[in-house]
């Protein structure tokens, strides 16, 4: 329910089109509320002033000039797998917490080759879903205080590894016909990889501060910078490594609909959700229940650190840690360890049959349904470092190396490098683009372009316009800012 609804509506650079132009290497350039998410320090982006022009005393130049930036709904996102965009589409449809779906799978032989054939890939594959809506930044900077971010942002995301065919349902089942007519299917064996999906929102609050430093060589300034949040979760959907181990004895079509004489099996299946009340009401058919502020499903807390360093006049240094933290789920929560065996006999496989019916419940582990426990989640913690070379005001480079603590919707373990690189064309027109190697889906060409003013900004991006030429996956973010 949660997949299905997000979709019709996630990591903190997603909805900053200049990050996502550059392959999301800003850890060192990004500034103001281009930092959310992605590196506190640089909240506080005064930079040490060059020679002023001539015929400008010092005394008339405005070296400092605090002010405000404000950016509102800023958005980006992207989907699709390993394999392609129209896997990811077909995929989806059987990714559920319960088994209804697969209840045919086990009593039409057509079904199981239709199934592995066309729906699971070849190779094991990743999965992803990510979208995040920033919904307000402000941010504000002052040459004695430093700066403060006030920040608010939703993330939706999916994260799943799916099996190959050979590994999801290997062809070690039986099948073979009966003297009446009827066919057996035995020896089935499904192993389905661990898969989450979410929903929260971040309030988030930080301070930076820049020290400057009165030389011309060696390092000129020196900015720290924190920020904590409140996080809200709508919605979480766990399925942890499941398999089920299943036979069907004397599958016959009678007037339309497969009648079966037996079937057996033993389910290893482990999840646990947690779902905010619109969720539960939607699935009741009362949409118009929802609201912006729903009453979460798990309240929990963000921390993010970072430092940027000045060296010399062309060199900057960066680092960061975002999002330190855990949610605890204590609403509407549902964990499910069914390990049962099950065995039912003589039935119709359709709804109106109640032995039917009992096995589609049994299938989707109703009966050892818990929703008295609470659990915990980590925060998708990430772990950046980067440099950047700024030779004049109209180029830059920038590389980065990130890595996350696991595998939650817009993470990985996996060690990302990127690459990305900007040049104005004309004083008001910036050009980016960025490579990134490592991660989901291996490498990454990214393209986008902006609209610099003197009090707006504007930026598109995309990430990954090579997966999107190759049809695996699709990536867009939009994102503006007032300053003033």
């Amino acid at each position: 329910m949660l997949l299905t609804t997000t979709c019709y509506v996630y990591s903190g650079d997603r909805s900053s089109a200049r990050s996502s132009s550059m392959a999301f290497s800003n850890l060192v350039s990004s500034v103001g509320n281009d930092a959310y998410g992605i590196n506190p320090a640089n909240y506080d982006y005064t930079l040490p002033t060059s020679k002023p022009p001539k015929g400008v005393s010092k005394k008339k130049r405005k070296i400092f000039d605090p002010h405000w930036e404000f950016s509102l709904f800023s958005a980006g996102g992207g989907y699709g797998s390993d394999s392609s965009i129209a896997f990811y589409n077909n995929y989806l449809q059987y990714l559920s917490i319960d088994r209804n779906k697969f209840v045919d799978l086990f009593t039409n032989i057509e079904e199981v080759f239709r199934f592995r054939n066309t729906v699971l890939p070849a190779d094991k594959t990743d999965v992803n879903y990510d979208f995040e809506l920033n919904w307000l930044s402000v941010n504000y900077k002052n040459p004695k205080f430093g700066a403060v971010n006030f920040s608010i942002s939703d993330r939706v995301g999916l994260n799943t590894e799916v099996n190959s065919r050979d590994e999801y349902l290997p062809l070690t089942f039986g099948f073979n016909f009966n003297p009446n007519g009827s066919y057996n299917i035995t020896d089935v064996s499904l192993s389905q990889s661990e898969a989450i999906a979410w929903w929260i929102r971040k309030y988030n609050i930080g301070y930076a501060k820049q020290f400057q430093f009165k030389k011309s060589g060696g390092i000129r300034s020196f900015s720290i910078g924190i920020s904590g949040g409140l996080v809200h979760g709508f919605g979480n959907v766990t399925t942890y490594d499941s398999h089920l181990s299943i036979g069907t004895w004397g599958i016959q079509n009678v007037n339309g609909v497969n009648h079966v004489d037996s079937i057996k099996g033993k389910q290893d299946f482990h999840t646990q959700s947690a779902l905010t009340d619109y969720f539960r009401d939607y699935k009741d058919g009362a949409e118009t229940q929802f609201s912006l502020f729903p009453k979460p499903a798990g309240v929990g807390y963000s921390i993010d650190f970072g430092i940027n360093m000045q060296i010399g006049n062309d060199w900057r240094i960066a680092a960061s840690v975002t999002d330190l933290g855990k949610i605890t789920w204590d609403y509407n929560t549902v964990t499910n360890n069914d390990t049962n065996s099950f065995a039912y006999y003589n039935f119709f496989v359709t709804g109106t049959d109640p032995t039917y019916n009992q096995m589609v419940n049994d299938l989707g582990g109703y009966a050892t349904q818990d929703s008295t426990t609470h659990f915990s989640t980590e925060m998708p913690t990430k772990f950046r470092a980067g440099i950047m070379f700024k030779p004049n005001e109209k180029f830059m480079m920038e590389f980065n190396w990130v890595k996350g603590n696991n595998d939650l919707p817009g993470n990985t373990k996996d060690v990302i490098y990127c690459f990305g690189a900007e040049y104005f064309v004309l004083p008001y027109l910036p050009v980016r683009t960025g490579f990134s190697a490592g991660g989901p889906g291996a490498y990454y060409i990214s393209l986008g372009a902006g609209l610099k003013l003197k009090n707006f900004t504007i930026d598109v991006g995309t990430y990954g316009i090579n997966q999107l030429i190759e049809d695996k996956r699709f990536s867009v973010a939009v994102s503006s800012k007032i300053i003033l």
